[in-house]
């Protein structure tokens, strides 16, 4: 999740506790819910929400195309000892837990299911799951501009 849409959330916590202050808490707790559109993340401030609650790890260096979607306590991180970060293509879905290790390519139009450790390149348009993770299926990844 973006700085921006936890710093929007603290502050829209913060000042739920001032009731003199209701038209602020709800420009900001819009602001907040919409800040999808720049984040992509979604956070209300209405969600209670403890520190360290989130976790999603995208080292630097990790590169990520269009339309994809990281699902929660996702890692996108080297191997210890080994160059290179993942890259990881346009239009792929990585489920909850997922890892996703060392300088692997994820394809255009890929799956990775929940908790998979992916250690190896995955194909264009390819669903894997597993530990490691190994390939289920393939279909035509999506073509576009």
């Amino acid at each position: 999740m973006g700085p921006t849409a936890l710093t929007f959330y603290r502050a829209a916590k913060r000042l739920q506790a001032h009731p003199r202050l209701a038209n602020v808490v709800a420009t900001v707790g819009d602001r907040i819910h919409n800040s999808h559109v720049d984040t992509k993340a979604v956070l209300h401030p209405t969600v209670e929400l403890g520190y360290g609650g989130i976790g999603v790890i995208i080292a630097p260096g990790v590169e990520i195309g269009e339309n994809s979607f990281i699902s929660q306590n996702v890692s996108l991180e080297p191997l210890p000892g080994v160059d290179g970060v993942p890259r990881v293509g346009r239009d792929v879905y990585i489920g909850v837990g997922a890892q996703v290790l060392g300088p692997v390519v994820i394809g255009d139009g890929a799956k990775i299911g929940a908790n998979a450790i992916v250690m190896e390149d995955v194909a264009p348009g390819a669903t894997v799951a597993g530990i490691p993770a190994r390939e289920l299926k393939r279909q035509a990844p999506p073509t576009g501009t």
